[in-house]
């Protein structure tokens, strides 16, 4: 009896270890390529093998008492302890979260010696910025929110996220008119409400303003007074084809050093494939950087930065 009672425990023991490894499998999200090495292995090995150590070893670290183990010890130890075995399974999941979540969110050091780029989102905030800004979390790089101010008091909440996180907002009117079609006081308008609107949203007055369309003159200048007008090097058209692919050929192969790409982050293709983009640039060996950080890095005022005159 007392022989089938320990085959029993075996059986249902081996079952759990089972069950463990599988769940561990299910999640393939949690175990990003790159950071594979320095994470546990979620196997049985791996949660027995601390399972001894905290028997046998409570006092010592896991990972230096892990040469220690031996393999004879199973049977007569780990096994009589499930409670321990889940126990210290939920221990080193959390562990490998923290760990992970540490090499994720390391803070950001820009080396001016390195190439860069500026992404610049046009339109927002919309409900697909969600989505772009998860992406950017994720690979811990930041970009430059280019937002309407009517938008912006219905997701100021995003926004101070989207600040919080590094990333800058800039302005882009009111309600998107062409400046240009519009009086000078209207321009003002325009721009002042957006001003107060990301300032009562985020605590900062906005440093850059990207004119509706691109387009302005003289009496836009005007009105921006002592900013900077913020346009773009390359100019991604995803707005008109909402084709990704599209998107991306605007960009592979003829991207550069101190590019200010223009995207919307309104547009789905955009928001729901921008992780692609942010790959392949830092592939490349591209800095994501935020519109101040590459005025201070790199002379772009010739050719995208216009500043206005007094």
């Amino acid at each position: 009896m007392k022989r089938l009672k320990n085959v029993f425990v075996k059986v249902f023991m081996a079952g759990i270890v089972v069950l463990l490894l599988a769940f561990s499998m299910l999640s393939p999200d949690a175990h990003p390529q790159r950071y594979r090495n320095f994470m546990y292995v979620r196997s049985e090995v791996a949660v027995i093998d601390r399972a001894l150590c905290r028997i046998n070893h409570p006092n010592d670290s896991p990972l230096l008492a892990q040469p220690l183990i031996h393999r004879q010890w199973l049977n007569r130890q780990v096994l009589r302890n499930p409670g321990l075995i889940l126990s210290v399974y939920r221990e080193m999941v959390e562990e490998e979260q923290q760990l992970r979540d540490s090499l994720l969110n390391k803070p950001r050091v820009i080396d001016p010696t390195k190439p860069m780029v500026a992404l610049t989102f046009d339109d927002g905030p919309r409900p697909s910025t969600e989505k772009v800004y998860a992406s950017l979390k994720k690979h811990n790089v930041v970009a430059t929110f280019f937002v309407i101010g009517m938008y912006v008091s219905g997701r100021s909440e995003l926004l101070k996220r989207l600040v919080e996180q590094g990333n800058e907002i800039g302005n882009h009117s009111w309600s998107h008119l062409n400046f240009r079609e519009i009086s000078h006081e209207e321009v003002v308008s325009q721009i002042v409400r957006t001003d107060a609107a990301i300032e009562r949203a985020v605590g900062v007055k906005p440093r850059f303003v990207r004119p509706p369309m691109g387009l302005f003159d003289y009496n836009v200048r005007q009105a921006v007074g002592n900013r900077q007008i913020a346009m773009w090097s390359i100019d991604t058209l995803d707005w008109k084809h909402k084709n990704w692919e599209k998107t991306m050929d605007a960009i592979v192969g003829k991207v550069k050093d101190g590019d200010i790409i223009l995207i919307h982050d309104l547009v789905d293709s955009t928001a729901d494939n921008i992780e692609e983009l942010i790959i392949y640039l830092k592939e490349e060996g591209y800095q994501l950087v935020t519109m101040s950080e590459l005025v201070k890095y790199r002379n772009v005022q010739d050719k995208v930065i216009r500043f206005a005159r007094p």
